[in-house]
């Protein structure tokens, strides 16, 4: 299949969007040279979005078959499907690409939850949570410091096109939002969605994620605030669930809360709302996150970080797989630096308030 993705890979809007990921250019290059992944099959198991399929490319060039998969069903994702089906390259389902090898370049553990791996390279919580539970080594770019890019910065933004794309009649500016979740990914929506014009209002069970959500200027709650809590709710124009737990929003309130007039989104991998509540119900349904409607999920000035670091972390697992043990393993400090500072270096002006200290960068 490798010879039929060359072709794809040939193709002007792919030419176009491997020049603004510039990091995972540079892994190309270096790829080539090296050949990390000769000799392995790889089963892809990100969004077949145009900027995941650099990430194929670049696995191509340093000597890896890869396994296109249909791990998420995102509408934004359409017209590279078709450009893959128009060159014959098969996208299998996700129950046949895991049978095809045992490495996997996971999200959100689609495809560990269909077949465990020999090994894996995750970079979700949501897969990290399921990876704890399956005996195989695994590299995880969750917690890497780099995937601050972007959740700080790429996830809220997207959240603000997709709510245009979705509802080009509403306009943001002066609504009233309650996010459930203030880890890196909430925090980097509260505070794009405060820059947007809205009033925000974050809910958490975690005592140092509501201090921190009170120091950054946001009203925080907590789950025993059962009377401001449900107020808060009440006058909700918009809840947000990104927790990175599936059912987490749905079993943390009363149903009848979420159901006063607030549209529900989910920006969160996994259904966070839960069983009681019906797709139709949620902002672009359940699955997949609410950004994933979007041509582009997230710009890529802010992805070209993590999914480099995704790609170290594949990197890493297949050179040291020999001597790492079962259980989840973080991306080296060192790899997950130099990913940083060519983010930086690529991105000279972008604004750091907020996140500059988390990335050990000044600005």
């Amino acid at each position: 299949m490798n010879g039929s993705l060359q072709t794809y890979f040939e193709l002007p809007g792919h030419e176009q969007e491997r020049a603004q990921l510039p990091i995972l250019a540079e892994l190309i290059d270096r790829y080539r040279q090296e050949t990390p992944f000769h000799g392995q099959t790889v089963v892809f198991g990100h969004v077949l979005a145009r900027n995941s399929l650099v990430m194929v490319e670049a696995m191509v060039a340093g000597g890896a078959e890869v396994v296109l998969s249909d791990a998420h069903d995102a509408p934004g994702a359409r017209q590279v499907r078709a450009d893959l089906a128009q060159l014959s390259i098969p996208v299998l389902p996700v129950d046949q690409a895991v049978q095809q090898a045992g490495l996997y370049l996971d999200v959100a553990a689609v495809l560990a939850r269909a077949k465990a791996p020999l090994a894996a390279a995750e970079v979700t919580r949501t897969g990290v949570l399921h990876y704890l539970t399956v005996d195989v080594p695994v590299v995880s770019a969750d917690d890497a410091r780099s995937k601050l890019i972007e959740g700080f910065y790429g996830t809220g933004e997207s959240f603000l096109r997709a709510w245009q794309l979705l509802r080009p009649e509403d306009p943001l500016p002066g609504k009233r939002l309650v996010t459930f979740g203030y880890g890196k990914i909430g925090r980097g929506v509260a505070f794009r969605a405060r820059a947007g014009g809205l009033a925000v209002t974050v809910f958490d069970r975690d005592d140092g994620a509501r201090a921190r959500a009170r120091g950054d200027g946001f009203a925080a709650l907590a789950p025993g605030q059962t009377e401001a809590v449900e107020l808060a709710l009440e006058r909700a124009d918009i809840v947000i669930a990104v927790t990175g737990v599936a059912g987490a929003v749905g079993s943390s309130v009363p149903v009848e809360w979420l159901r006063q007039g607030a549209v529900l989104v989910n920006l969160g991998a996994d259904d966070e709302y839960g069983p009681a509540f019906g797709d139709d119900e949620v902002l672009g349904g359940k699955i997949p996150p609410l950004n994933f409607h979007l041509p582009q999920p997230t710009l890529n000035r802010y992805v070209d970080a993590p999914l480099s670091a995704h790609l170290l972390a594949l990197e890493h697992l297949v050179k040291q797989r020999a001597s790492l043990p079962a259980g989840v393993h973080p991306l080296p400090a060192a790899l997950d630096r130099w990913v940083i500072e060519r983010w930086r270096m690529h991105q000279p002006t972008e604004d750091l308030t907020g996140i500059g200290p988390d990335l050990g960068l000044s600005a």
